[in-house]
């Protein structure tokens, strides 16, 4: 009984020795804690969600305080250059001295304009808000080189359709016809033709320039399935007439070569249709409307649309007498005798005196 009283005397005295000994060690602890250097102020990220909206009301301050447009420009672009590492806020500031941009734009200062782009440009050089107004502005003073070369950089970091029509525009008043041809093909890949009807009218005329007759072809039969009975918008008749009568003859053309002479007949018509009564494109499609009947073994047929494109005094014309005159003796026992009043009821038909 008095050793077990002993040893729980023990365990108390040691219990209260080790508490002494933490009170001790918490208490230097302490002071040396006290007496240590103070912790550094930790930056608030210039990007940061608090500091973002911070930054943002005092740009809507300036905005709001400054009335006077170039005043306000220049503010901002003072706050731009004391606040080069916010760049979420440069973003912000961007978007209200676009709107200052955008009117002086509107006014038809284009080179106060693009000064003032570059200007902020100078305050934050990473920044790329400005970059499609300065396109713009490059484009209404008609510096095409540099619109096209911001034009090029746009749509290599992002493709678009947007930026595809802008510098199939920018190369069409450059006259640069292999990047109008580049830029033009991308858009009607990706546009229906009742949406690009201009583009295929120009690459089509590019290709037939460049004696791509396949390539042309094939916008026109296009073009005609969708705008060969009626006219498009933004097209007055009499030129849409001439597309028609221009994309029918090539295509009675190849009807012809490839001997398809029914096809080729129904297409000439179509272009005497649309085309001038008596100039070069009727008379060249009267002329093979007669050459087709011809070769499908209707000569009788054949001796009308001769008379017709003869009467016209066109390039073909001379030819298309001798073809009249053949066939006409062929079925009159080698004589003429008769002839002229076919031709003189071709002039009639044409008003032709």
């Amino acid at each position: 009984m008095t050793r077990s009283f002993r040893s729980s005397g023990l365990i108390t005295l040691f219990a209260i020795s080790l508490c002494m000994v933490s009170w001790r060690v918490q208490i230097a602890s302490a002071q040396t804690q006290k007496g240590a250097e103070p912790p550094q102020k930790v930056e608030i990220p210039p990007d940061s969600d608090y500091m973002y909206r911070k930054d943002a009301a005092t740009i809507d301050d300036i905005k709001a305080k400054e009335t006077d447009p170039q005043k306000r420009a220049d503010a901002l672009v003072a706050w731009v250059k004391s606040n080069p590492r916010a760049t979420r806020a440069i973003a912000y500031a961007a978007a209200d001295y676009s709107e200052v941009v955008a009117g002086i734009l509107k006014s038809g200062d284009t080179q106060r304009a693009l000064t003032m782009i570059q200007t902020f440009q100078a305050a934050a050089p990473t920044d790329t808000s400005l970059v499609s107004l300065q396109l713009r502005a490059y484009y209404d003073a008609k510096n095409f080189p540099k619109a096209a070369e911001i034009g090029e950089k746009l749509y290599g970091a992002k493709p678009s359709l947007e930026m595809a029509t802008t510098l199939y525009q920018i190369y069409a008043q450059m006259n640069n016809l292999d990047k109008v041809v580049q830029y033009g093909e991308k858009l009607l890949a990706e546009v229906s033709i009742d949406k690009s009807y201009g583009i295929a009218v120009q690459l089509a005329n590019i290709y037939l320039q460049r004696k791509n007759n396949d390539k042309a072809l094939g916008l026109f039969a296009k073009l005609m399935d969708a705008y060969g009975d009626k006219v498009p918008a933004g097209y007055k008749e009499a030129d849409w007439n001439a597309v028609r009568a221009g994309a029918f003859s090539l295509m009675a053309a190849d009807g012809y070569t490839k001997k398809d002479y029914p096809k080729a007949i129904d297409l000439y018509n179509k272009v005497i249709t649309f085309a001038p009564k008596t100039d070069e494109t009727a008379c060249t499609a009267w002329y093979y409307i007669g050459m087709a009947k011809w070769q499908g073994k209707d000569q009788k047929g054949a001796m009308e649309p001769f008379a017709y494109a003869y009467v016209m005094g066109k390039s073909l014309s001379t030819k298309a007498k001798d073809n009249l005159d053949n066939l006409w003796k062929a079925e009159h026992n080698n004589s003429l005798d008769g002839e002229d009043a076919v031709v003189a009821k071709a002039k009639s038909d044409l008003g032709i005196r």
